[in-house]
């Protein structure tokens, strides 16, 4: 009985250590200063390579697979990237603490640079859409390559905000570790899905095994803890003032009912966001790229044909 209470002792404190020497999640520590090591984020294309590169970028706890619905008809006209981000889908999960909206820009970044894309559109959902944000603000500041044209900006994150209740819940050190590593990876997938959709009908069978696939490769759950614990930047506050200057042809597509990024951060957004067009879509929720992809690929194609 005394091993295992010394062994919880040092678990305990091998994690609060561990927290302790993180590097602060902010611009100047992972973007100015912060070194990124290589890696090489999986991809798949579709499309016309010749076509205007429209490159995607999902949301937490997600993959490329997301995108699939919009694949058949945006391939016709456009170039699509599908990436896996840093610790997700397929692509590598280092341990290394590196899981911020700043060090997926990194990655990203390096991406567009090393496949020689041209001409981007980003598209980002959600955590995607954050990392989208701080490239816009990297190319602004000439920190990388003039390769982003236009944004568009799914139930993004942008601005300061509490997690929902699962993200809070796997944020708490100890209680998130044994959370996830005890609940059942069906269950997690299932319970995301409900908490992202408005109409639970409309939940793709298929999703829900992407999902709980995904939480069992190695690494994953690691990923996830950490992804959690940096999802809103130290200094957002300082960021999200920044949305002024950026002037990229932007459009935002928001479900109306989502609980995870409430509508009204659209609206903020397209304040901010001055060369902007929203469109708010009613009875969707936190996906409308899965829940009413047929109104998202209407939407994209109406701005992508109107760009000059």
């Amino acid at each position: 009985m005394h091993k295992k209470f010394s062994y919880l002792f040092w678990l305990i404190f091998l994690l609060f250590t561990a927290c302790s020497q993180k590097i602060p999640v902010t611009w100047q520590e992972r973007i100015v200063k912060q070194k990124q090591n290589n890696l090489s984020l999986v991809y798949t294309e579709y499309g016309n390579p010749k076509n205007d590169t429209l490159l995607f970028l999902h949301g937490f706890a997600e993959s490329k697979e997301t995108w699939r619905f919009l694949i058949p008809k945006l391939s016709k006209k456009y170039h699509l990237v599908l990436l896996d981000l840093k610790g997700f889908g397929a692509s590598p999960k280092p341990e290394d603490g590196a899981y911020s909206v700043y060090d997926q820009a990194h990655f990203v970044a390096k991406f567009m640079k090393e496949k020689s894309l041209k001409n981007v559109t980003l598209v980002g959902r959600s955590f995607g859409g954050g990392v989208a944000l701080v490239l816009a603000l990297m190319q602004r500041d000439r920190l990388i390559e003039k390769k982003i044209s236009n944004l568009i900006l799914i139930n993004s994150m942008a601005y300061k905000q509490n997690l929902p209740s699962m993200l809070r819940t796997l944020n708490q050190p100890l209680i998130g570790y044994v959370a996830i590593h005890t609940i059942p990876n069906d269950w997690m997938a299932e319970e995301g899905y409900k908490y992202a959709f408005y109409n639970n009908a409309l939940i793709p069978k298929k999703s829900l095994d992407y999902s709980s696939s995904n939480l069992s490769l190695d690494n994953a759950k690691y990923v996830y803890l950490q992804s959690v614990e940096q999802l809103i930047p130290d200094d957002i506050e300082k960021m999200q003032k920044r949305y002024k200057e950026i002037d990229l042809p932007t459009l935002i597509l928001w479900g109306k009912e989502d609980v995870s990024i409430r509508v009204r951060t659209a609206y903020k957004l397209h304040r901010d966001l001055k060369n902007s067009k929203l469109k708010v879509f009613l009875k969707v929720g936190h996906m409308p790229n899965e829940e009413a992809p047929k109104k998202v690929i209407i939407e994209i194609l109406k701005f992508m044909e109107a760009l000059p």
